[in-house]
């Protein structure tokens, strides 16, 4: 019985530190997880502020500028007056 009461409390010290570690490691792995997925937010946000809408800008300005070099593009078979030309007209309206 004396060795009884001897290995209980190691035996229930030993079962305490290892729920304990083990609860641990679930709160850890929880916690890293959050981390990911708000350094994932903060990423997704800072493509979109630095990358997609700047570049989205760039696009919308060059399919402008692309239709309107078409428009003055077609143009040229109707030019037969070199200083009222609409393809001479059309470019410089691309310069201003």
């Amino acid at each position: 019985m004396e060795v009884l009461n001897q290995i209980l409390p190691f035996s229930v010290s030993i079962v305490t530190l290892i729920v304990g570690w083990f609860g641990g490691r679930r709160k850890s792995s929880a916690e890293v997880e959050v981390i990911k997925s708000d350094h994932a937010e903060k990423l997704l946000k800072l493509n979109e502020q630095y990358l997609i809408t700047p570049l989205t800008r760039k696009i919308d300005l060059l399919s402008l500028k692309i239709q309107r070099l078409e428009k003055a593009l077609s143009r040229i078979s109707d030019c037969s007056d070199e200083k009222n030309c609409p393809v001479k007209n059309e470019l410089k309206k691309q310069t201003k």
